[in-house]
């Protein structure tokens, strides 16, 4: 078996996202693509398509117009607990970028899991709601099984009971059936410590899972 795997990763739009301030995530975007600034070594440029009605603040301008749809372009600075910056420090190309239901969701290829493992620490960190959405590890062959078994004891009974109640609530549909907030409050917590335990157990799972 490869030892390559993709990640599907969704994040909030709000800071560090690139895309704070420019968009509200209610319309869904897509074809995002980055380039340097060739004129400040500290900032981006980032093109996405959308809705051409698509409502944007000033310093966002209109490239190409597709008819119902429209090519955007927009400057951001390059911050170090962006998404993006992260991939780049680690040497991981951007396979995809889109926004959908409120969020951010990025799909890139981590050569191995130490590499998977510190992205996905440096997305927790800067972003504690950060949820992942698909993990794939190549195969020889499609037909290929790997099966591993789940102790569930690995989790504490409060993991256990945060990660049933999300699962349950639709926190991991798409679009979810309840966001963190509502999960949290119908467990009588608040939201970072739902956070918390979320990332907890799925660090475990993974673990499982990947190792």
């Amino acid at each position: 078996m490869g030892s390559g795997i993709r990640a599907e990763v969704s994040l909030p739009t709000a800071a560090p996202s690139p895309f704070d301030g420019v968009v509200d995530g209610s319309t869904p975007i897509y074809s995002v693509a980055r380039s340097a600034s060739t004129d400040d070594s500290e900032t981006v440029v980032l093109e996405f398509i959308a809705d051409a009605d698509l409502p944007v603040p000033e310093g966002v301008e209109v490239v190409f117009d597709y008819g119902a749809k429209a090519a955007y372009r927009f400057e951001a600075p390059c911050v170090e607990t962006s998404p993006f910056t992260v991939l780049d420090r680690h040497g991981v190309p951007v396979l995809e970028t889109t926004i959908r239901d409120g969020r951010l969701v990025v799909t890139f290829h981590a050569t191995d899991l130490p590499t998977l493992r510190s992205v996905l620490d440096e997305f927790r960190e800067s972003c504690p709601d950060m949820q992942v959405l698909r993990l794939l590890q190549s195969s020889s062959t499609p037909e290929e099984s790997d099966l591993v078994t789940v102790d569930r004891s690995d989790l504490t009974e409060r993991q256990r009971e945060v990660i049933s109640a999300a699962y349950d609530a639709g926190y991991f549909d798409h679009p979810k059936g309840a966001n963190a907030s509502e999960v949290a409050e119908s467990l009588g917590i608040d939201r970072s410590t739902f956070s918390e335990h979320i990332a907890a157990a799925q660090r475990k799972l993974l673990s499982t899972l990947l190792d």
